[in-house]
């Protein structure tokens, strides 16, 4: 595609001299813009609200202004928590030169990706294809017609110092370099934008039609880029489909084997987790991973009975290194950050997403029981700590409900002006001795070889492009208690006690003198329902174990559903709403109602409580209603969503699990306990709708894999957490 070919060529190859000043567009016949952000309820967007650049909201009214003044809108996509949101919008938008080229020559718009998934979605399928890229902040130029010129992610402002790091050798142009090119590109060459715009939409559409968005490269046309100028390098992912190629009439228990086998092939034997940096918490793949053993004899018989307990080893290895690496608050016991950019899990990705959380209480949860679901039994102390972050102030909102994200920077300490990446959780050595010092000077020499904590901190020059780490040190475990009693000469437990002891006084030196990350107090349906699920199968593991904790799990999964109903749930119009902030806000979108059915269902498991079920099954009505395509399986958006370019089908999971997975497992459910073979049958309908991708790439559709096996041999059987069976009467639709 020839106008993002040269814009991105340039971001490869540096800055561009370019001429004329600040302009372009035609001029205005109304009024000046004015920054909107202020109006809206999303605290990542109402933080825009007094800066240089006058953002828009994606409304009609932003959308009819670019076309009267033939404009293209800039759209910025990012959420609260992201360090990398944060410092673009000091090192860009608060430039005046790039909010004067911004205000002049574009439309400006801010979206929350949290508050909108669909618009991040399409946009970020746009560029992965283009460009191979992806990530936080999305930045993409679209036309009045909103379709894709071109697009990145996060651009360093004009005349900012950055060191390149391992993973980012190449240096790219800064924003005020790309503004003015894009808008030279749409003044001189506006047709053929215009045209090239619309094809790749079309191309979108199709893959979108194919099942194959995400995993397939924009064909380009002839290229703009002048001779000898490099072109983007197209998606290393799996050959596509040919349309008329002949597939499989039924998907069966193969597809397991295949994907676990080129999951294995992923596998980092050493650090845990798939692949290399950057290293997410994949809770998707780790739960079919876990799920595998527990399935019927059947599925071992395919898969093997090796490699099903390989694939249980794979998961519980990688669960304990991220439980070990610094990706976990191992002070403050506040959870899980997002993921590593380093292969070992030494460096955190510092934002903290509750709905992360949420999966991965799931996860320790199975691997905890699997292990014997005792006080002393392995991971224990996770599940019990996951379930106190989510349960707690000010995670769990005082009215019902829970947050939605920490953010990745803070002040170092109360009273600072400047905010860096992780400060809340940094220490360096000196403040590391002073506190343990203070109570007893065994401890310190003991507790920083116990996590890593050095004398000139603990993270290297490459990767810390802003030097927000110099003489810090993140926190990870890296010697066991058994080794440090061996080097110091004392007893296992006295290393033991020294850890705790140090834990407790880091955590009263931090509460009392540091700011915790600024939370986003915004309830997000969805994320919910997942939360609502992961505390309600807590519940049911613990009540023996751990009886005040389960109640713990059960009252706040209940306020979580009773808010969610009475603020997020319209009764007379049958429609869920996505985000409460003070008020509801955008109408639910399949996710939504798929992640908050799962979290009833989980919660009726728990408690026997009807009001539930029935809940559920209005709510699986009106997603059938609203989002259900009669070839198969759900979109993600309804027929009327606004500003959304194309409608789009969720399959394959990410780190959340995917729409259509979560909802064939809720119709299955459903049919079983309602005794209803029509949910029944739009579960096997929504499995079968991805048949053809599934058969070609089997490992990007794990959760639709545990569909599959349903469909094949019924419910699981041994699963460590199994569903309470309960036939309820209901009126017949």
């Amino acid at each position: 595609m020839g106008v993002s070919e040269l814009t991105a060529s340039a971001v490869a190859r540096g800055p561009i001299p370019v001429e004329g000043g600040v302009g372009g567009g035609l001029p205005s016949q109304q009024s000046a813009l004015q920054n909107r952000a202020g109006s809206s309820k999303s605290p990542f967007i109402q933080s825009a609200g007094s800066g240089l650049v006058k953002w828009q909201l994606l409304d009609t009214e932003t959308i009819e202004r670019a076309k009267r003044e033939n404009k293209l809108i800039f759209i910025h996509v990012g959420y609260n928590a992201c360090h990398f949101c944060r410092l673009m919008a000091i090192e860009s938008f608060a430039n005046p030169d790039c909010a004067a080229v911004l205000n002049e020559a574009f439309i400006p718009v801010i979206v929350d990706r949290e508050q909108r998934p669909d618009i991040d979605t399409i946009y970020m399928n746009y560029v992965q294809a283009v460009s191979n890229v992806g990530g936080w902040p999305l930045n993409v130029f679209v036309t009045p017609l909103l379709e894709p010129v071109f697009g990145g992610t996060y651009w360093p402002g004009p005349g900012t110092s950055r060191r390149s790091t391992a993973e980012h050798e190449d240096e790219s142009p800064d924003f005020l370099t790309i503004l003015k090119k894009v808008r030279d590109i749409w003044r001189d060459q506006e047709s053929r934008c215009r045209k090239e715009a619309t094809e790749v939409v079309a191309q979108l559409r199709e893959f979108a039609a194919e099942g194959t968005l995400g995993t397939r490269g924009i064909t380009t046309q002839q290229p703009l880029a002048p001779p000898g100028w490099s072109t983007p390098t197209p998606s290393q992912a799996p050959a596509p489909r040919e349309k008329d190629a002949p597939v499989s009439s039924e998907l069966d228990l193969d597809q397991l084997e295949e994907a676990y086998t080129h999951i294995a092939g992923t596998f980092d034997p050493v650090y845990g987790g798939f692949g290399l940096a950057p290293k997410f918490l994949t809770p998707p793949k780790l739960a079919f991973l876990l799920q595998l053993g527990t399935f019927p004899s059947a599925v071992q018989d395919v898969v093997g009975e090796a490699e099903c307990k390989h694939a249980t080893q794979m998961a519980v290895d990688t669960l304990r290194k991220i439980r070990d690496g610094a990706l976990h608050d191992h002070v403050g016991r506040t959870g899980f950050a997002r993921c590593s950019v380093t292969p070992d899990w030494s460096i955190p990705n510092f934002e903290k997403l509750v709905v992360d959380n949420a999966l991965l209480l799931r996860l320790y949860l199975d691997a905890w029981v699997a292990a014997g679901g005792q006080t002393n039994s392995e991971f224990y102390d996770i599940v019990t700590e996951l379930v106190e972050y989510l349960t707690s102030p000010p995670i769990a909102l005082p009215d019902g409900g829970f947050a939605t994200s920490e953010a990745a920077d803070s002040h170092y300490r109360r009273g600072d002006r400047e905010k860096r990446e992780g400060a809340y959780y940094l220490w360096t050595r000196r403040e590391f001795e002073s506190v343990l010092d203070a109570a007893d000077k065994n401890i310190s020499p003991v507790a920083a070889a116990y996590w890593d904590v050095q004398e000139d901190g603990n993270v290297d020059e490459d990767h810390d492009p802003n030097d927000d780490f110099i003489n810090n040190n993140i926190l990870r475990i890296v010697k066991r208690p058994e080794e440090l009693a061996q080097q110091f000469n004392i007893p296992v437990e006295s290393v033991e006690q020294y850890i705790q002891a140090a834990k407790k006084e880091l955590k009263s030196r931090r509460e009392r003198e540091r700011v915790r990350p600024e939370l986003d107090g915004k309830v997000v349906t969805g994320w919910n329902g997942l939360a609502i699920s992961g505390l309600a199968r807590a519940a049911t593991a613990l009540k023996g174990p751990n009886a005040e904790l389960a109640d713990k799990c059960l009252n706040a999964a209940r306020a979580a559903a009773s808010f969610i109903r009475t603020n997020l749930w319209d009764g007379t119009s049958k429609i869920l709403y996505r985000i409460w902030k003070g008020g509801r806000d955008t109408e639910g979108f399949a996710d939504d109602y798929a992640y908050l059915i799962l979290g009833l269902l989980d919660l009726f498991d728990a408690t026997g409580d009807e009001s539930l079920l029935e809940f559920a099954d209005t709510l699986q009505k009106t997603q059938v209603n609203l989002f259900h395509d009669p070839a198969g399986a759900f979109f993600s958006t309804t027929s009327s969503s606004p500003h959304s370019i194309l409608r789009l089908k969720d399959g394959m999971d990410t780190s959340l699990p995917s729409t259509n997975a979560i909802a064939a497992s809720n119709l299955f459910r459903l049919g079983s306990l309602l005794d209803d073979e029509r949910y029944s049958a739009l579960a096997r309908g929504t499995v079968n709708a991805f048949e053809a991708e599934i058969l070609q790439h089997p490992w990007l559709f794990p959760g639709l894999l545990a569909g599959v096996a349903t469909a094949r041999l019924g419910s699981p059987e041994g699963s460590p957490l199994p569903d309470i069976k309960y036939k309820a009467t209901r009126e017949k639709a």
